[in-house]
């Protein structure tokens, strides 16, 4: 039996809201499991405010800045918090058993490019009191290689570690990379773990214990190891015309998921109860000082 499982590529949906959200969409079903424990990714261009004050429970809602956006984009939740987001930042929102925030460019001409990322939690941190994790751009190691750049945003790649994932609910790997024409980069899965590896703006081709995967601009795959394997397998990404990827990696869960907008849950019977409970104002709420600077959602 093949211990390493490579999804076919599949290339993210049109997602446009208003006249100030486009995003490229990827959802865990289309991976038939091998992105557990990433829920969900958008990735996405957007120029004013357009999402008004919401909950989640049961996830992290992570957000990680390109370096090329053109403006932060500000945070605000339940818990206090208040900043800027700027360009090539990580911000980690663990709900918990839940929280409340909201994130919006300000300013002139505003450009944010991004991810908005759902990383499940597991049945065991789920009902944990939410916290964040922010880390600014000079906080973001680097793997240096010719013709390879990688921020190491989250976790860890070839020997490289970012600090600030000591403070994550759960180990995670986030590498943002850029490989010139010609050039290969190799990062190491380590059995248990599934990935999601994403071909931002060129062609990347996989190879990794004897396969090969083809994956076109705009395109993702899936990738799991099964916690059986007795080593790391090495994923060595090749780009002949040059490529920016992403690779989004954790421990897979394994466990039941039952979606409800922002909510991920194990039961519908839990779904539901944290729907009381937000209701019933358990989340908390924002500042008013958001209300300040926001304008009307395009």
């Amino acid at each position: 039996m093949t211990q390493l499982k490579i999804s076919a590529a599949v290339h993210g949906q049109p997602l446009t809201i208003g006249t100030g959200f486009q995003a490229q969409h990827f959802g865990e079903d289309m991976f038939h499991g091998l992105i557990d424990p990433v829920v969900m990714v958008d990735h996405f261009h957007m120029t004013a405010p357009t999402f008004e004050p919401h909950p989640h429970a049961g996830i992290s809602a992570v957000t990680y800045l390109f370096e090329d956006a053109s403006s932060p984009h500000v945070n605000y939740d339940s818990m206090g918090n208040q900043g800027p987001i700027v360009p090539g930042a990580l911000h980690w929102l663990a709900a918990g058993r839940g929280a409340v925030h909201t994130e919006q460019p300000e300013g002139a001409n505003p450009h944010v490019h991004a991810l908005q990322i759902f990383v499940n939690l597991p049945a065991s941190k789920k009902m944990q009191a939410p916290f964040a994790v922010h880390a600014d751009p000079a906080a973001i190691p680097e793997y240096r290689a010719p013709g390879v750049r990688v921020r190491i945003a989250a976790g860890s790649s070839n020997g490289i570690h970012a600090a600030h994932t000591a403070d994550l609910p759960e180990a995670f790997t986030l590498l943002d990379g850029f490989i010139e024409p010609g050039q290969r980069f190799t990062h190491a899965l380590e059995p248990g773990w599934n990935a999601m590896l994403y071909a931002i703006d060129g062609p990347l081709q996989l190879q990794a214990a004897g396969q090969i995967a083809d994956i076109p601009a705009g395109s993702a795959v899936g990738i799991g190891l099964d916690a059986t394997a007795t080593q790391a397998a090495a994923l060595q990404l090749y780009s002949a015309e040059g490529c920016h990827f992403v690779l989004l990696s954790g421990p897979a869960l394994k466990e039941p998921l039952v979606k409800h907008g922002p909510f991920v849950m194990n039961s519908s019977e839990e779904i539901n109860e944290r729907i009381r409970a937000y209701q019933r104002g358990e989340f908390g709420q924002l500042s008013e000082d958001w209300l300040r600077n926001s304008r009307q959602p395009a």
